[in-house]
């Protein structure tokens, strides 16, 4: 049953039916649960990173709360369409009816205009005298500030700020500094985010900072992954396969792409092989002015536009290597999604990536130099099996560090829902 079939259910007249002894029980848990409300007012249908981020932990926080046998009560607030998505995806992963004292509520709203996500849903939150608020990413929404925790992405508006509009700047770090003085909670996807966090916000030192880390999602790891012998192809065939995923801008290091093709213009008319670095994303306004600079012979540009997820996975598949060259990220979903169908990251030298990846993965510096390392690497991965082997291994060991990502999370997420609200000038 729908959302909102269930909301017309609701008014409508049915028997009374007997409980089980069992049912009673649950039932009396649930009447003395904690309270806690998830605002996920940014899950929208197409299901973005931060969608894919608030699914998943969500999934992982209720199956966790499941296990422990914690009676708790869950108010999913969610907007139109993506509303009835989300229910689905937790159905989904964890059946509709788990006889737990876990009661889990997906609520939504007819529209998803500014006044319903900033006006109307806050309101009915803070009327609903919630024992705890989960806020999955930074809004100018008004909440609880003692029992709200706000979870903060990236500060990307900081550390690469001259790749963004001043307005844009400003209004992101208000947005931040409203919560820093709000809640007494942070929550943080990254251990890169944090040092950031405290780096440009020393304030934040005195608040309470939860590491809730993104992991390896169902989207990615339902998908099949190849075999050795489909890898080793897409590593060594003479056409080799590159495959860029992101806005088209200097942001996402789109810029650096263009000047890699330079040296891969040389590199192959020197090999006699040709490259393809096939394009999956959004036109920006610097995209014109990057595209045009290109002039090569031996290496093309594809562009596919939008690609659904089954689409994106069977490119990833057929490219050796995928490439990651922004000059700041949350934490890179792309890169593991990237890395489960055998596709070598080539990673720009960001803490976030060494965070992903481990030390000792090579990592790319925005220069000359870091260009040059670039083609000198997808030539060794390309020529010598050993080190080949090597990366490889590398990044299976990246994904066994990410795959308990959204459980480790979900984990101290509960914890914290646990305790008691803070009081006025304590940090929780």
């Amino acid at each position: 049953m729908s959302v909102r079939e269930r909301a017309a259910a609701a008014t409508a007249d049915s028997p009374t039916v007997e409980p089980s002894p069992r049912a009673d029980t649950v039932a009396e848990q649930q009447r003395s649960a904690r309270r806690i409300a998830v605002v996920a007012i940014s899950y929208i249908a197409r299901r973005d990173g931060i969608s894919v981020y608030t699914e998943s932990l969500l999934v992982e926080f209720l199956a966790a709360a499941r296990e422990a046998g914690r009676a708790l009560t869950i108010d999913v607030f969610a907007c139109g369409d993506a509303a009835e998505i989300l229910e689905k995806r937790l159905i989904a992963r964890l059946g509709e009816d788990p006889g737990t004292p876990v009661a889990v509520n997906v609520i939504a709203t007819a529209g998803d205009g500014l006044r319903t996500k900033y006006l109307e849903i806050p309101t009915r939150v803070r009327r609903g005298r919630y024992d705890a608020v989960v806020l999955p990413n930074l809004q100018p929404v008004w909440l609880p500030a003692d029992r709200t925790l706000a979870i903060l992405h990236d500060l990307t508006y900081r550390v690469a700020a001259p790749h963004f509009p001043f307005w844009r700047r400003v209004y992101m770090d208000l947005l931040t500094r409203f919560w820093l003085m709000r809640t007494r909670t942070v929550g943080c996807i990254s251990e890169s985010g944090e040092a950031d966090l405290l780096r440009y916000y020393p304030a934040s030192a005195r608040r309470r900072r939860l590491q809730l880390p993104n992991g390896l999602p169902e989207k990615i790891a339902a998908q099949p992954r190849p075999s050795t012998d489909e890898t080793e192809r897409a590593l060594t065939d003479n056409v080799i396969d590159l495959l860029f995923v992101g806005r088209l801008n200097r942001l996402k290091g789109f810029d650096r792409i263009c000047h890699l093709c330079e040296w891969l213009e040389a590199y192959c008319a020197e090999q006699g092989i040709t490259a393809r670095i096939h394009v999956v994303g959004k036109d920006t306004a610097e995209s014109a002015e990057l595209l045009g600079a290109l002039r090569c012979n031996h290496v093309s540009l594809e562009r596919h536009g939008y690609l659904d997820d089954e689409a994106l996975n069977a490119l990833y598949r057929r490219s050796g290597f995928c490439l990651f060259f922004s000059r700041n990220e949350g934490f890179g979903l792309p890169v593991l999604e990237g890395i489960w169908q055998g596709c070598v990251p080539l990673l720009s030298d960001i803490g976030v990536f060494r965070e992903v990846m481990g030390e000792g993965y090579p990592l790319f510096a925005d220069d000359e130099r870091g260009q040059s390392a670039t083609v000198a690497f997808i030539h060794r991965v390309r020529t010598d099996a050993a080190y080949r082997g090597e990366i490889l291994a590398r990044m299976e060991d990246a994904l066994s560090r990410w795959e308990t990502g959204y459980a480790r999370a979900a984990r101290r997420l509960l914890d914290w829902a646990q305790r008691p609200a803070a009081k006025k000038g304590e940090v929780t």
